[in-house]
């Protein structure tokens, strides 16, 4: 019995080294043009020099593969390493939306979530990420929780979620969808705060392009 086991250990040991060679060629495969496309995305997003990269080195062969896989990054272009040592708040926010957008073309998901990814991100910036938020719409259903309203003015609607307390002093959560008039209202609150300049309304009608 004990040969028999391992001579079928011996064959599944042989079934996984072939799995390990598989996806290490179509990982080594697929490595410069995933880098590539992620690199075009950040730069689309103001990181002009920004650097991507996809390094595979040896590793003991185990669930995740015979190598280990680090992506690497520099914004200036210069000496790029593992990103989650190097990138700041807005950069990771720009690398993690870019790494979406491309899980959105290809792995066919119903609905994706954002919660603040913008985090970090403003200006010019936050408008070309609200873009691309929106054009992964064309996909799937997106979700995007935010407080930019450069980003905000991207929806096709809008719901706002606020909390309130009952007489017993239970707190709860709702969410009510706008209408016209009140998305230039919430649009503008971001703009503005708790006090609406006529200026703020302005802006957000020019926003949403109304």
């Amino acid at each position: 019995r004990k040969t028999e086991l391992e001579a079928e250990i011996g064959a599944q040991r042989q079934v996984f080294a072939k799995a390990c060679e598989a996806l290490t060629a179509k990982r080594s495969e697929a490595a410069p043009a995933f880098a590539r496309s992620i690199e075009e995305s950040v730069r689309f997003l103001e990181l002009d020099r920004a650097v991507f990269e996809v390094r595979l080195t040896d590793a003991p062969a185990g669930p995740d593969g015979a190598e280990d896989v680090t992506f690497a990054f520099s914004s200036t272009g210069i000496n790029p390493i593992d990103v989650g040592k190097c990138a700041s708040g807005g950069e990771i926010s720009r690398i993690m939306l870019c790494l979406k957008a491309m899980m959105a073309r290809f792995t066919g998901m119903p609905t994706l979530i954002f919660d603040e990814i913008d985090t970090g991100v403003s200006g010019s910036a936050a408008d070309k990420m609200g873009s691309m938020i929106c054009s992964m719409g064309d996909d799937m259903q997106v979700f995007s929780i935010t407080h930019l309203p450069q980003v905000a003015a991207k929806g096709k609607a809008h719901y706002a979620v606020s909390k309130a307390s009952d007489a017993a002093g239970r707190v709860y959560s709702r969410i009510d969808r706008l209408s016209d008039s009140q998305r230039v209202e919430e649009i503008a609150r971001l703009l503005s705060g708790s006090s609406i300049t006529p200026e703020a309304l302005a802006n957000a009608r020019r926003l949403l392009g109304k």
